[in-house]
């Protein structure tokens, strides 16, 4: 087919039509495709607008709006989440869109970054897992998930434009995991490249990014598709990977003809960076449009996720709410204008809201309300009436949070505190009133000591979407126990975080220490102390582990680990058990942190009942990246198996020894010490001492060149000689 289109046209394809359609033309069979932004649910237009102001609701049709990714992942639930996208994936097919625009799978390198709320982690392994299972289920919907923004895209300051410096094995055990996992187990029909610069080339036109490593090293044959006006010069994204450029019509067209014309651009080039676009083209015409979707039931999905996804970070017993007829204040704008989204690319228009305060107010008969603030601030008047209402209840609930204009995209947060004027009012209401529950509606990290200080329980409800109100109420009232489980740290203070002083930076950012500087990783290695672990949320059941076994099978890929327990909850109350499963690895000089993620559950255990729970690692669960293979392999040595509640609450630990696969060392040249010889090759330390003499303290110092300069100096050794051996060195060096 390609052969018919003119070269114009051709051109033309490598560029969309319009904010949202691409792949129209008259030499094409089949309709343009169409493609919409949805992490949190689809955003989708009445009608085209290629003007004005894209993210106003009154242009949107309304669709399910789900709680926000960070939330998600908060959940720990892999099946949950594959029923969202699912979901998503069904309105999708209503409104003909055909790729969706998410999930984004970068990581949470600082609590500062602004659009946390829309990635899933702080961890590589749990943005994975999450992120695989919302692709899976979009994808067995027939429409494509394209996930974002690849790569290294943790900052909102400078985001076009900021030089991200990283080495090699950290891009690909952190930043890179998300990505190589997802694309591993699912195959997206659509990676979209990010904004900065990684190594000094911009993402959509980086050759190591796109085709070093996308194509040639994971092997993946989907769609490349820019960031919203990322590519700054589109030649070189279309020679190195880029397969379309986002929004269109592209005013850089004109520079690929020209490019063409004087052949730095062959058309052989230009048709191979088109091929994807027809092979996704021909997925898309054999999907048809869904006529009818049950709204009703994916709002009651989106209420699923909320359920799951509020995390109790503190209680000393006065939830669940048991005594729905006392006095009971509800104060905080929030309650009645909910904070449900962060805004930017994630902004829907929700086919339900529902409002916490109606649904508390259904529960409790004898409620107050008062706002307390407005936006940031609060007011004498606004305090007055909040001190009022607290001191009539019996039972307050203070609903507080970030604002759209401390958390959204586009911009980075300045602090990690809660507003000021919301801080005075809750300090103003714990004065004449003791008992005080806190309701949370953020993105990410919180300092959260005054809060903690001084109420009786503080529940993380994230942002919540349509679903902001019911889950809410039910684990409040004890219908429900909570069982969401933190995705990221809480530190103590902004000032503990690996990062703090040098994010966000403007124009250059370094990454290369991040396999231990970023999140659980920095604190548990260091063991600082933090407000909440990784993976940590209290529940109302008392669920114990009994009768713990570690079995280990190194013949078995699949399962190398199996770790067999029973849950028992003493509880009169059905709730989850979030098992988690880390490893810990020490091989000498290898830098790793003290445990890393690599496994978990979620597990539900009926009051009163027990569950034998069976937690399995394949042989993968141990790789490290090698730079010398450039790729993911297990090394032989000791590892330290985790089975916990979270990060810092170990269950029981097994140490076991890799033995069938390969040695570690590191890669090194002739310019290294004659110590690392020893230490990592130690047959030919062992020959140069057999064969010339043994060698001084003082001599191991020195380059492994110089010992083998004297050593051929002394022994007159023949050059060819001399320079066979040093051919069996370095095959083994990079081996």
């Amino acid at each position: 087919m390609m052969k018919k289109i003119p070269l114009r046209e051709k051109v033309k394809l490598t560029s969309g039509q319009s904010n949202w359609h691409f792949f129209d033309s008259e030499h094409v069979l089949g309709r343009s495709m169409h493609v919409a932004d949805g992490p949190h649910g689809i955003r989708v237009y009445k009608k085209q607008t290629d003007g004005g102001n894209f993210l106003d609701k009154e242009h949107l049709e309304p669709a399910t709006l789900f709680p926000c990714a960070a939330a998600m992942a908060a959940t720990w639930n892999k099946t949950l989440i594959e029923t969202v996208g699912r979901t998503i994936g069904k309105e999708c097919r209503h409104h003909q869109v055909d790729v969706v625009l998410g999930p984004g799978i970068n990581l949470k390198r600082s609590p500062l970054g602004g659009r946390n709320f829309e990635y899933y982690s702080e961890d590589p392994y749990l943005t994975g897992a999450i992120g695989q299972a919302f692709v899976r289920g979009v994808q067995k919907e027939g429409v494509g998930a394209c996930i974002k923004h690849y790569a290294l895209n943790e900052q909102e300051t400078m985001r076009r434009f900021v030089d991200v410096t990283i080495d090699e094995r950290t891009m690909h055990e952190m930043y890179l995991y998300p990505f190589y996992h997802i694309i591993k187990k699912e195959n997206p029909w659509m990676v979209m490249s990010s904004y900065n610069k990684v190594n000094g080339d911009y993402a959509s036109e980086s050759r190591y990014l796109l085709q070093d490593v996308l194509r040639k090293q994971w092997g993946y044959d989907g769609v490349v598709v820019s960031d919203w006006g990322a590519v700054q010069d589109k030649v070189k994204a279309i020679k190195n990977g880029m397969n379309i450029e986002m929004p269109g019509p592209s005013a850089l067209d004109d520079a690929v003809k020209t490019a063409l014309e004087e052949g730095t651009l062959r058309e052989a080039q230009l048709d191979a960076s088109l091929k994807p676009l027809f092979a996704l083209h021909e997925k898309v015409k054999r999907v048809h449009r869904l006529q009818t979707v049950d709204m009703d039931a994916h709002h009651t999905a989106a209420r699923d996720v909320a359920r799951e996804a509020i995390v109790l970070l503190e209680n000393d017993g006065i939830l669940p709410v048991k005594d729905t007829a006392q006095k009971v204040g509800i104060i905080g704008a929030f309650a009645k204008e909910p904070r449900i989204n962060g805004g930017g690319s994630a902004t829907v228009r929700p086919y339900v809201q529902e409002v916490p305060y109606l649904a508390l107010s259904q529960v409790f008969s004898q409620n107050m309300y008062a706002a307390g603030y407005h936006e940031s601030d609060t007011s004498e008047t606004l305090m007055r009436e909040a001190i009022k209402v607290a001191r009539a209840s019996d039972l307050v609930f203070f609903f507080t949070g970030t604002t759209a204009a401390i958390e959204t995209e586009g911009k980075d947060r300045e602090h990690i505190n809660l507003p000021q004027g919301h801080l005075a009012v809750f300090q103003a209401i714990c004065d004449v009133n003791p008992n005080i529950i806190v309701i949370l509606n953020n993105g990410s990290a919180l300092d959260l000591r005054t809060i903690k200080a001084r109420s009786r329980a503080v529940l993380e409800a994230w942002f919540l979407g349509g679903a902001a109100g019911e889950a809410l109420s039910e684990i409040i009232t004890g219908k429900t126990s909570p069982s969401g489980r933190l995705q990221e740290t809480f530190p103590l203070d902004l000032r503990h975080t690996p990062h703090y002083g040098t994010f966000p930076p403007l124009m250059h950012v370094d990454y290369q220490q991040d396999l231990i500087m970023n999140g659980y990783r920095y604190y548990d290695t260091h063991d600082y102390p933090v407000l909440y672990p990784f993976g940590y949320g209290l529940s109302y059941a008392d669920i114990a582990y009994k009768d713990i076994v570690f079995t280990v099978d190194q013949t078995d890929e699949q399962a190398v680990v199996k770790v067999d327990f029973i849950l028992k909850n003493h509880s009169d109350i059905d709730a989850y058990e979030t098992v988690q499963l880390y490893i810990g690895t020490h091989i000498e000089t290898l830098l790793k942190p003290v445990r890393e993620l690599k496994g978990f559950e979620k597990v539900m255990v009926l009051a009163q009942e027990t569950v034998r729970v069976r937690l399995t690692l394949p042989l993968e669960a141990f790789e490290t990246y090698d730079t010398t293979q450039h790729g993911f392999v297990v090394y032989n040595g000791t590892y330290t198996l985790h089975l916990a509640r979270h990060s810092r609450d170990i269950v029981a630990m097994k140490t076991i020894e890799i033995t069938d696969q390969i040695h570690y060392a590191p890669r090194i040249t002739f310019d290294y010490p004659m110590q690392f010889l020893k230490r990592y090759f130690p047959k030919w330390f062992t020959y140069i001492e057999t064969h010339f003499r043994p060698l001084h303290w003082h001599e191991t110092e020195e380059p492994i060149w110089r010992m083998l300069d004297r050593y051929q100096r002394h022994k007159q050794i023949p050059d060819d000689v001399m320079d066979a051996l040093k051919q069996n060195m370095k095959k083994d060096f990079e081996s």
